[in-house]
């Protein structure tokens, strides 16, 4: 995230001209529209972001160029963007996340540096997290970088653009929840390098960089407290939003990829199974049948994994009765950790 100076405030919404609303109109369908096709295609919303982000700053470049030449009034990007004294206003929240998709057309190495971030980091950590997890925590680095660096920047007409609270936020979760993953990176080579490595690398030199900024009082347009407070925001709540996902934290598996996740989300059922061990049907008024009592060894036998345990179970509800009242049994539960309840009142059985 950078900042840079302005010193005109208004209410900018009454002052754009046909022509600005147009600029507004084509960087809204920029950022739009790869949403709209990874949503369409059920495809990767981390790689939607990064085409989004940059489609973006295409038209933010167009639209400078436009202004160098006289031709249009660069000022519409300043709506979309923090100002510390006014994006707390009732109309302004916006700010709090737009400025994410909002890069100087004059540092192309701050969009490329934030779109390697989220398509390298992003994709894997939304194969753990699943893609509605995946945008939750990109919003919440936006929304931490720009509310931290407009708190402490209040009463300074400067405005905060970009989306390294979010990238660092990323870098944040995934340390929280799966350290010891290996993705591919560039750090002096591209090769598969620890997630916790590469986290505490980046946060380690943002640090230093605040340091030095801060401590030794040397200029800088790059808003370190941005940086810093999406990281350690989204890795302060990285474990609790990563429990509810697909893949559990510090999950063991084969990386992060689809069939990564997939079997760490198949280990993750099997984990929940429950024991096989006790009869609910011992002492009861409503004995097994022969017949039913055979399916239940083979349930004992074969219910190791999820596909036979789902298959003896699925029959011995068609062989068995409720042992409190005789009532028929039926399937509950979710596919993988399904149990035995009685059709009449799941208060009788709940087995295994």
């Amino acid at each position: 995230m950078h900042h840079q100076m302005v010193y005109f405030i208004s209410p900018l919404w009454q002052l754009f001209s046909l022509g600005d609303w147009l600029i507004l109109s084509a960087m809204l369908i920029a950022a739009v529209v790869p949403y709209a096709m990874a949503f369409r295609d059920k495809t990767s919303l981390a790689l939607a972001t990064t085409v989004s982000i940059l489609l973006v700053y295409v038209v933010q470049t167009f639209t400078w160029i436009l202004w160098w030449f006289g031709l249009g009034w660069h000022d519409p990007l300043i709506a979309l963007v923090a100002i510390p004294d006014l994006i707390f206003q009732p109309g302004e929240w916006h700010r709090f996340l737009t400025a994410a998709w909002i890069h100087s057309p004059r540092d192309i190495t701050h969009v490329l540096g934030n779109a390697l971030i989220i398509a390298l980091v992003g994709v894997p950590l939304e194969q753990r997290l699943g893609r509605s997890r995946f945008m939750l925590v990109y919003l919440l680095g936006a929304f931490a970088g720009n509310l931290a660096w407009c708190v402490a920047n209040l009463g300074d007409f400067s405005l905060g653009l970009g989306a390294s609270g979010a990238a660092f936020g990323l870098l944040g979760i995934y340390l929280a929840a799966w350290p010891r993953d290996e993705i591919e990176f560039p750090l002096i080579i591209i090769r598969p390098w620890p997630v916790q490595l590469i986290a505490l690398l980046y946060f380690g030199i943002e640090v230093a960089r605040a340091w030095a900024v801060h401590g030794m009082s040397q200029p800088s347009h790059v808003a370190h407290v941005a940086h810093l407070s999406g990281f350690l925001v989204c890795y302060a709540l990285g474990r609790p939003i990563a429990r509810g996902g697909p893949v559990m934290p510090d999950s063991k598996d084969s990386g992060p990829s689809q069939s990564g996740a997939i079997e760490a989300a198949r280990n993750h059922r099997k984990g929940g199974m429950g024991s096989l061990d006790e009869n609910p049907w011992n002492d009861s008024e409503h004995l097994l049948s022969d017949k039913a009592a055979r399916t239940l060894e083979r349930l004992r036998q074969e219910g190791d994994e999820l596909e036979t345990r789902e298959a003896w179970l699925d029959r011995l509800s068609e062989q068995a009765k409720c042992p409190q009242c005789g009532a028929s049994l039926k399937m509950s539960g979710e596919p993988g950790n399904h149990s035995l309840s009685c059709s009449k009142s799941q208060k009788h059985i709940s087995w295994p």
